[in-house]
């Protein structure tokens, strides 16, 4: 587990988000259901072990944000616009 991925889920979850939590093919995932909060882009850019990603929405997912520590696989993404 990833002590970077852990410190944003904790600031995210400080504002009031939860969390889905599982397995995706390339990461385990924190999937949250809103916005990405400020606190949480800055500390993520801030952090050199983290790396940024967005992906573009399909039929059948949202698009997304989040960052992702690939030395443990650990991950949280958040959604790019509201439903």
């Amino acid at each position: 587990m990833s002590d970077a991925i852990l410190n944003l889920v904790a600031k995210a979850k400080a504002r009031g988000l939860v969390a889905d939590e599982g397995e995706w093919s390339k990461a385990f995932v924190y999937w949250f259901g809103g916005l990405m909060p400020s606190d949480v882009r800055e500390a993520g850019s801030a952090n050199a072990a983290l790396e940024y990603f967005c992906s573009e929405g399909t039929p059948h997912t949202p698009a997304g944000e989040g960052f992702i520590d690939r030395a443990t696989n650990t991950s949280l993404s958040f959604l790019m616009e509201l439903k």
